[in-house]
């Protein structure tokens, strides 16, 4: 089962564009993961998905300054346009100061930077304290259903609370995440 959720939160078209990819290139990992094999792949993806995704609400803050972006306050955007934030790590922890998240919970940022690490973990001779080192370990079935559950949670809260006006918000395709 897919989930389908509105991309008009996204403000870069060719990102946008690479999300849709990205969504579909994430059904066909799960379609083929019968095994858990792929789980890995699956966490590694829906981070990619994720931090693109958290960008786009960062981007939109600083470049979209006549538009401005709903739920986030003028003061508090004009202070995200001026800082250049490019990882998931920043991102994750811009979110958090500025509290864009804070409706999923206040664990939300905890699991972000969960994610993250597991997502980095693409480095398979890094090592990091709160992943286990063994990949196969590491990269479980439930792990993969969190993830899942995870990404289909903050797109559909993006999608919800971060959207671009309806007459811009509909050229890219909405987003098709596999149901955990």
């Amino acid at each position: 089962m897919v989930v389908e959720i509105p991309s008009n939160f996204i403000g870069d078209f060719k990102v946008g564009d690479n999300l849709v990819y990205n969504a579909g290139v994430l059904r066909s990992i799960c379609e083929r993961n019968d095994d858990g094999d792929l789980n890995k792949l699956v966490v590694v993806q829906v981070g990619s998905i994720l931090e693109a995704a958290l960008g786009q609400i960062i981007y939109r803050a600083q470049n979209f300054n006549k538009e401005g972006v709903p739920n986030i306050a003028e003061g508090d955007r004009q202070e995200i346009e001026g800082k250049k934030i490019d990882k998931l790590n920043n991102i994750i922890d811009v979110m958090r100061k500025y509290g864009l998240l804070d409706e999923l919970g206040g664990g939300i940022y905890d699991e972000l930077h969960l994610l993250r690490k597991y997502r980095n973990k693409v480095h398979i001779q890094d090592d990091n304290e709160d992943v286990p080192r063994d990949d196969e370990a590491a990269f479980t079935a439930e792990r993969c259903v969190w993830s899942l559950g995870l990404c289909a949670k903050v797109l559909t809260y993006l999608s919800q609370q971060f959207p671009r006006p309806a007459d811009v918000a509909k050229y890219v395709e909405p987003l098709g995440i596999p149901d955990a």
